[in-house]
């Protein structure tokens, strides 16, 4: 007799993670497909006793992310990745390093971190003199209308 193959075993059947990460380190999320890096502030648990990470993101400064879980099979949105967080380069941990350098600053003098803006770039001015577009704009227009049509 041949048995059935049967597939999505463990399917509906989540197992608890014990949570690899602690308080204070550094880990890459996946969020919407773009890699974020971040500082985890603390460690919960959701209702079905699964740890979850509430993480402070630097690369996006000010935004904080609770409730994520690490490398979520039901969310591929966003999760805290165990293999993105493996591969921080160095870079990435001086630029979390440094930030959280300048944190511990400005929070000791009482100041809070305020986003950086951005550049003003060169702004463009409109050109009135533009040569050939505005004589484009009337052939167009007399064709549409019929004028000098052959």
């Amino acid at each position: 007799m041949i048995l059935p193959t049967v597939r999505n075993v463990n399917k509906g059947k989540r197992r608890k993670k014990k949570h690899h990460f602690k308080v204070g380190d550094f880990v890459a999320i996946k969020w919407i497909g773009e890699k974020q890096i971040g500082v985890i502030d603390e460690l919960e648990y959701t209702k079905d006793k699964i740890a979850a990470y509430k993480v402070r993101s630097i690369t996006c400064i000010g935004c904080s992310y609770s409730g994520l879980e690490l490398d979520d099979p039901n969310d591929p949105y966003c999760y805290v990745s165990s293999i993105l967080s493996k591969s921080l380069s160095d870079g990435e941990i001086r630029r979390i390093k440094a930030y959280e350098n300048e944190r511990i600053k400005q929070r000791s003098t009482g100041q809070q971190i305020k986003a950086k803006q951005q550049p003003v770039g060169a702004t463009r001015k409109r050109n009135s003199n533009i040569t050939g577009l505005k004589e484009a704009i009337d052939k167009q227009k007399d064709f549409v209308n019929g004028k000098m049509f052959w």
